[in-house]
């Protein structure tokens, strides 16, 4: 009777373990299919804490929108507001992020910033993801004097 449950055990586990391979694979096979891109709405972004720029990442798969992806963005390296940081495609597949760099002065002078962009809704069970990364055009703003 012990070996029964023993060997039905094994079974069950080695089918979870198939299941989780079989979906790993076929997540692996879509992320080939995956394209993320992403555009600003205009050409440079002035650091003077005002300025903002958006950028828009549109996810595809096949040349058609994935609806409903959890996207997540972060900055890597630079400062300023970016936001949202989580967000989901909508029914074109796009998201729109809006940075807005903090000011540059004399101590801080503006860095250049880099939005990272991950897509992890690929994989059903398994997280597999896929990554996009885009510089930000930033610039010092004009002197007034």
């Amino acid at each position: 009777m012990l070996r029964k449950i023993r060997l039905a055990a094994v079974g069950l586990l080695l089918l979870i373990l198939a299941l989780l391979a079989a979906d790993f694979i076929q997540s692996l096979v879509r992320l080939n299919n995956v394209v993320i891109e992403g555009e600003f709405n205009k050409e440079k972004v002035v650091s003077d804490g005002e300025d903002s720029i958006i950028l828009t990442v549109r996810v595809t798969e096949n040349g058609q929108p994935r609806v409903n992806d959890t996207l997540q963005a972060w900055l890597q390296p630079g400062n300023g507001l970016m936001i949202p940081e989580w967000s989901y495609t909508d029914e074109n597949g796009e998201v729109e992020i809006t940075f807005t760099p903090n000011p540059a002065t004399a101590y801080d002078i503006k860095t250049d910033s880099i939005i990272n962009v991950i897509d992890i809704n690929i994989g059903r069970w398994l997280e597999v993801d896929k990554s996009f990364s885009i510089e930000v055009p930033v610039e010092n703003p004009t002197s007034s004097d």
